[in-house]
Order: C-alpha cells, then sequence, then structure tokens
C-alpha cells in the first residue's frame, strides 16, 4: 500500500446557504469525507403594536400609536426597512394606517412584516328628547318630567356622558325646562363631541298678582283677541279704555280737550299744562311741560336745579323755521345761520351769518385788527416808483389788492380787511404825492437858480 498524504483543505463557509465543505485529498485518490456544516437557523420576526381598547391609534386623528419588532434566528446582524424609511425595531408617533417592514441577516434571509394600525371613528351624538303631546319637552308649567337618552357612534367604548348639571350617565329623568350641555368622553380619554339640547315647557296660562316673570311680548298679552275694548279701572271708575280699533280713551266721561301733560304731583292731566295751577311755593320740572306753546311758556316757577329751557336740536341735525310752509332760516348742525339761503359747504371763512338778497340797517360796525397807520411810521418801506410800475404791468392790480381770481375762489369781498387794504393803498398813495411833492419843490428852486444866473 502505498502511505497517504493527506491535505487538510478547509473550504471556507460559503454566503447565501451554500454548505461548507471538508475533504481529505490522497496522491493516488481523491475522496470526499463528509458534507460538514449544515445550513443557517431560519430567520424569525414577531410584531408587537399599541393597543387602545382595541385600536392602535387611541383617538381619530392623533398620531399615538407604535410598532416593535423582535427578531431571533437566522445569522445577526439584522438590519430593517421601514415603508417609512425609519431602520430602527421601533417606530413610535404614528397615525392610523398601513406600515410595512423588512428585516434581512447577514446570510440574505428576508422576513417582511406588515400592519395596518386602526383608529376609532370620530365621536358623535344623537339625543332623543322626548316630546309630551302637548308639543313640549315638558308636560306643564314650571314641572320637572323631561327625559333623554344620548347614544354614542365611533370612539372607543366605553362612554362616558356627562351633562351641565353635574349628572352623569346616558339617560336622564325628571329634566326641568332648560338648556343641558352634554359631553362625552370615550375609554382612552378623547373628547370634543358635545352638544346642547333645549327642553321647553308651556308658560303659565294666567297673570299672577305679583307679577309674571319670563313673558314672552307677543303670543302672551293682557288684551281681547276680537274687536272689543280694554277696560281699567280703579275706584269703580274707568280711567283707561283700549278701544278695539286702537284708539286710546281716558278718565272715562270726562271732555277736558288737549295734549297729555304730567303736573306738578306727578298726575297725568289733559290741557295745555300752563293754566295756573300751580301753587306759589311749588316749582316745576321741564319733564312736567316739556314743548312749547304757540301762547308762550312761563318758567318762572321752573325749579332752580332744572337746566334752562333749550329751543333747538341735540342731536347732529339742521334747526329749519318755518313760516307760511317755506323754510326762512336755517342753524346748520355747526353753527352757521342762514336767512333766505342754506349755509355752503366748504371752506368759506369763519363766517357765521349768511343772508340772501342784502341787508337793509343804519349802521354797521365791523371790527377790524391792526389799522395800517404804521404806513406814516418813517422806517416804512415805500415800494419804488418803477418797482411799482413793473408790478402793475406784471400782475393788473394793486399790490395789497386781491385779484379777482382770488376774490371768485373766496365768492367774495372780506369787506372789513377790504376796507383796511384800501387805507393801506390811500396812505401810500398820499406818500407818492408827498415825495412828488419834493420832487417838483427841488426842481422848482433850481429853475429859479438857473433863471438867475442867465440875467
Amino acid at each position: 500500500m502505498h502511505p497517504l498524504n493527506n491535505v487538510n483543505v478547509q473550504i471556507p463557509s460559503a454566503r447565501h446557504g451554500r454548505p461548507r465543505l471538508l475533504c481529505f485529498l490522497s496522491a493516488v485518490a481523491l475522496a470526499c469525507c463528509a458534507l460538514l456544516a449544515a445550513a443557517p437557523d431560519s430567520l424569525h420576526v414577531s410584531m408587537q403594536t399599541s393597543n387602545y381598547n382595541g385600536y392602535q391609534v387611541s383617538c381619530f386623528g392623533m398620531k399615538d400609536g407604535w410598532i416593535s419588532l423582535a427578531v431571533s434566528g437566522g445569522e445577526a446582524p439584522y438590519s430593517i426597512k421601514w415603508s417609512t424609511g425609519a431602520g430602527t425595531s421601533s417606530i413610535h408617533e404614528l397615525a392610523a394606517g398601513y406600515y410595512r417592514a423588512e428585516v434581512f441577516d447577514q446570510s440574505g434571509q428576508l422576513v417582511t412584516v406588515e400592519a395596518t394600525l386602526e383608529q376609532p371613528l370620530p365621536m358623535k351624538l344623537d339625543v332623543d328628547v322626548y316630546e309630551y303631546p302637548n308639543g313640549y319637552n315638558i308636560s306643564c308649567y314650571e314641572c320637572n318630567n323631561g327625559n333623554a337618552s344620548v347614544m354614542v357612534m365611533g370612539g372607543a367604548a366605553p362612554f362616558t356622558v356627562s351633562w351641565s348639571d353635574g349628572p352623569t350617565g346616558d339617560v336622564r329623568y325628571n329634566l326641568g325646562p332648560k338648556d343641558y350641555k352634554i359631553t362625552v368622553a370615550d375609554a382612552n380619554g378623547c373628547e370634543g363631541a358635545s352638544t346642547t339640547i333645549y327642553l321647553r315647557g308651556p308658560d303659565r296660562s294666567d297673570w299672577s298678582m305679583s307679577g309674571n316673570a319670563g313673558t314672552t311680548p307677543g303670543p302672551q298679552y293682557i288684551g281681547t283677541p276680537d274687536n272689543k275694548d280694554v277696560v281699567f279701572k280703579s275706584n269703580g271708575q274707568e280711567r283707561l279704555r283700549l278701544k278695539g280699533n286702537g284708539t286710546i280713551g281716558l278718565f272715562g266721561a270726562d271732555t277736558t280737550f288737549g295734549p297729555l301733560y304730567r303736573d306738578w304731583d306727578g298726575t297725568l292731566k289733559i290741557g295745555d299744562g300752563a293754566g295756573g295751577t300751580l301753587p306759589v311755593d311749588k316749582c316745576f320740572f321741564l319733564s312736567a311741560r316739556p314743548y312749547w306753546l304757540t301762547k308762550g311758556n312761563d318758567f318762572t316757577q321752573l325749579c332752580p336745579e332744572e337746566p334752562r329751557p333749550i329751543l333747538g336740536t341735540l342731536s347732529n341735525d339742521n334747526l329749519p323755521i318755518y313760516t307760511n310752509g317755506v323754510e326762512r332760516l336755517r342753524i346748520t348742525k355747526d353753527g352757521k345761520v342762514g336767512i333766505g339761503t342754506t349755509p355752503p359747504w366748504g371752506v368759506v371763512g369763519d363766517y357765521r351769518l349768511y343772508v340772501e338778497n342784502g341787508i337793509a340797517c343804519r349802521d354797521v360796525l365791523v371790527k377790524l385788527g391792526t389799522w395800517p397807520d404804521y404806513v406814516f411810521q418813517p422806517n416804512y418801506a415805500l415800494l419804488p416808483l418803477d418797482e411799482l410800475r413793473e408790478f402793475l404791468k406784471t400782475n393788473n392790480h394793486l399790490p395789497g389788492i386781491p385779484a379777482a381770481a382770488e376774490l371768485e375762489a373766496k365768492q367774495g369781498v372780506e369787506l372789513g380787511d377790504m376796507q383796511a387794504r384800501l387805507v393801506k393803498v390811500v396812505e401810500e398813495q398820499a406818500l407818492y404825492i408827498l415825495q412828488l411833492e419834493e420832487k417838483f419843490r427841488a426842481l422848482e428852486q433850481r429853475m429859479r437858480v438857473v433863471e438867475t444866473s442867465k440875467r
């Protein structure tokens, strides 16, 4: 026999599931010894998700779900790829929806896991409020026999139903006629579903001697539903009658004629209110005689603390005064007075009185400011004649005198101002005359000198 030259050859372990081989080779023959190293273990992945009473997301629209993976078997280390892009074994703050993860080991094994996280539907309330045959939720006035039941849709059961008056529960009895706010929370603590119910009962059907509170004007009234009068009496005597046609009768058979007024002692009377019946030691308030009489008003006994009578408006309105149906005078809301005309709008100076068709008077006093006596002061700068000539040629009016266009823009002439300007011009003309007189005298002297030298 030939000796064997054994060579121990180790073939490295292959990737992707191929077996490892260990063989012995001899010079004469090649014998395969054994197939060693079996395939790696299978890769296992388990998944755990959040659980909020049967839902993986606690409330509708929330992002509090999570998924956690546990990996075993295969050949570590492992790599994880989520559909969200994450690469960790756990992902958090998840909204409802579909999620997928791919898990790889070092040998190339792949396991895909997937999950769909669910959330409860939005909570909605359906409240059934009982209605009595009379059309109300309460059968009678000041009764407490209403009832209501609440049905919750969506959310995660069980539910907590809270009422604004304190109790909890989905069914209530012995409710009174008022408003109730209902709020619901589910097993996960989700809130946001609320509603208000309005239970109404009939009003009382009589008028009490102590008065009725909470009445509804219109449907509830004192009066008649037909064309009959309503009569109010005291001490067996008629004092007030509301007639079927809407007119009002006072004091029964009393035939006194005139307007109503409040007398000094607070009683309501008929007449002009100025009959001189006020005792001498009494005074009256304007509220007792709040109108102007055509024959004039006597305010001799007006109470001292009362404001003085006013003729005019207290609002932002004009006061027009008419005769023969035609407006004759108007006091505007900004204090201007127009006679035969309406005071103009816009900027026309600080004028208060506007008169159409002129004013006839014996005399007019126009109050002015500075009068132009300063023209005769020694240091007054009189415009030279050549400059005056040039000004007149250029402007076609005297210096200091407004041009025609300026007067048209102002819609007239301010007499006081114009009078002062004209006096100033007259005084300047006097200075020009005096200057010419001085020049004339100087020229006259020179002429005499020339004539004397010729002799």
